[in-house]
């Protein structure tokens, strides 16, 4: 597999364990040891593929390290390994097959390892080239090679599992993995490029990736054939489906039921809050490469945040309602941090935490005080 870019073009970000991890539970934990203290035995034990370097040097030949043959094939080359490329890639063509078949069911848990697997070996070998750095450059170059692959094969199996979710028409399961894997891959790279358009394609962006004219003019703006899912009224994650959640909780407030109202609140400013962290996370990605992309983004993610902070308000005033005042004050503090005390829903915020008693210094203060 050809890579084009640098090795910082790939991020690796820790992923949700999945079943793997309690097979990874059994195996024993690493020892720390001193290195004076290992015994021939010890490093005996310490097994390479036969066409990479071994850490056992020739002695007094100033040449390279003989490489030793394993005796066994050892069990981490083998198609049935958890924790290997052989395996990772065994689990991909599990769902590709599933796939084939609109099994999306079975195709969707199967890349969820699959993604696990190449995700855990990309950190791992990640781990040992830093190790190695300025120890041993061949197994520095060879595990981060390691590490660009697998991370490369990750992505992969992230942008498959996008597509199976919006197969089974969960849009809302798709934008964090593509956005992850914009984020990894860089907008510039061509399975960055092809996740941002399923976004676009989504109706999570706006402004679609297509190049400037080289006169500087905006390009044309192809919108998609079929209607896109984060628009409609009944999605889960967009700002249509917060404000949705929040209307529904003005009419509990309205009702006087709020067990109804805390509900719908808390799911809004967790829509909200997801949003934003979203929407900054993919200004952030382009920002130096489409300023375009990168102000509409900064933008969505600024006026999330105000929603985010608007639900957290009104969740406040309905704990209050409730004689929870205890559950206001964090909500309450939050806001404030977030709003700055010199906004509008900041001063409301800080105000409802002196008449609580949280605080006792009014803001703004009056002349006479």
């Amino acid at each position: 597999m050809v890579f084009s870019g640098t090795f910082r073009h790939l991020r690796f970000s820790g992923l949700i364990c999945l079943p793997l991890t309690a097979v990874l539970a059994l195996l024993p934990p690493a020892q720390a040891q001193d290195p004076d203290s290992a015994t021939p035995e010890d490093a005996s034990e310490i097994q390479l593929e036969p066409t990479e370097p071994s850490l056992i040097p020739e002695a007094g030949s100033g040449l390279e390290p003989e490489v030793i043959e394993p005796a066994n094939l050892r069990p981490l080359t083998q198609d049935s390994s958890l924790l290997s490329l052989a395996g990772g890639k065994r689990l991909v063509e599990e769902a590709t097959l599933a796939i084939e078949t609109k099994d999306y069911n079975l195709a969707a848990p199967k890349l969820q390892q699959a993604r696990q697997v190449f995700n855990q070996l990309s950190n791992f070998y990640q781990q040992l080239a830093g190790t190695f750095s300025g120890i041993d450059n061949r197994i520095v170059d060879e595990q981060r090679q390691k590490a660009l692959a697998t991370a490369e094969m990750r992505d992969e199996a992230t942008y498959q599992l996008a597509l199976v979710h919006r197969a089974q028409n969960q849009p809302e399961l798709s934008v964090p993995l593509l956005v992850q894997i914009v984020s990894s891959q860089n907008p510039t790279r061509e399975l960055g490029r092809k996740a941002y358009q399923q976004l676009f394609e989504l109706g999570f962006t706006e402004v679609s990736a297509t190049p400037v004219a080289e006169d500087g003019s905006e390009p044309e703006v192809i919108e998609p054939q079929n209607p896109r899912p984060l628009l409609q009224e009944d999605s889960l994650l967009s700002l249509a489906g917060g404000r949705r959640l929040m209307r529904e909780a003005s009419l509990a407030i309205d009702g006087e039921d709020y067990n109804l109202a805390t509900t719908k609140l808390q799911q809004a400013r967790q829509v909200f809050n997801q949003l934003s962290n979203f929407y900054q996370q993919l200004a952030g990605t382009f920002s130096g490469i489409d300023n375009r992309i990168a102000s509409e983004q900064r933008q969505k993610a600024l006026e999330t945040a105000e929603s985010r902070d608007e639900a957290t308000y009104q969740l406040a005033l309905v704990h209050r309602a409730r004689n929870q005042p205890e559950l206001s004050v964090p909500l309450l503090i939050q806001i404030v941090r977030s709003q700055n005390p010199s906004r509008g829903l900041g001063k409301k915020a800080y105000q409802q935490l002196f008449e609580l008693g949280f605080v006792d210094s009014p803001y703004p203060r009056s002349p006479a005080s």
